[in-house]
């Protein structure tokens, strides 16, 4: 194993835009690409004032990951742009709405590929399965992440089983990419 890659334990943030995919059936390229710029611009300011850092965008995905005690600034960071996405998505006129997944777990951090190809990443079952919280709209964390915030901070959070999925928002989409569906009378924040 290369003596770069180095076992971390790091909160795991993975934000997408719901819709997004769909806005390019009605707007152009261009449009789209001062859209999604304008969302890299919101990502990097949020992640990084909270105390996190981005990992690597790609289209309108975003790779971020906090130090483990700084769960609540994690999520702290991923309600603000829940806001700011929101806003860009009306300033833009493109629909659009935040879809954040946040976990604690560990992870193989380091240096991936050769030459002008090589990055900083992070891989591992912990950034699989942080993908897997769900999918959609609103924001998710894992038990662990649930864990890890001050206790004054949990009271928002409704949890759903299996998995213990904490959310904000509507829970639709919560199990997509688990193959499950929503309970018809899950309670809504």
């Amino acid at each position: 194993m290369d003596t770069s890659f180095r076992p971390t334990r790091r909160i795991i943030v993975v934000l997408d835009l719901a819709g997004f995919a769909k806005s390019f059936q009605t707007q152009s390229d261009e449009k789209m690409a001062a859209f999604v710029h304008d969302y890299y611009v919101a990502c990097e300011q949020a992640i990084t004032r909270h105390g996190g850092e981005v990992i690597k965008f790609i289209g309108d995905a975003c790779l971020a990951v906090f130090p483990t005690e700084l769960a609540k600034s994690a999520v702290d960071a991923s309600v603000e742009l829940h806001a700011t996405v929101a806003t860009l998505s009306g300033q833009h006129q493109i629909p659009s709405a935040l879809g954040a997944n946040l976990h604690l777990a560990s992870a193989i951090e380091g240096e991936f590929g050769v030459g002008t190809s090589k990055r900083r990443d992070i891989i591992g079952r912990g950034v699989n399965q942080t993908f897997l919280l769900g999918r959609g709209t609103g924001i998710r964390i894992s038990e662990p992440v649930y864990r890890a915030l001050p206790s004054s901070a949990r009271s928002p959070w409704n949890k759903h089983k299996p998995p213990a999925v904490y959310h904000l928002d509507a829970p639709e989409g919560i199990y997509e990419g688990l193959g499950k569906t929503p309970a018809s009378n899950a309670l809504r924040w």
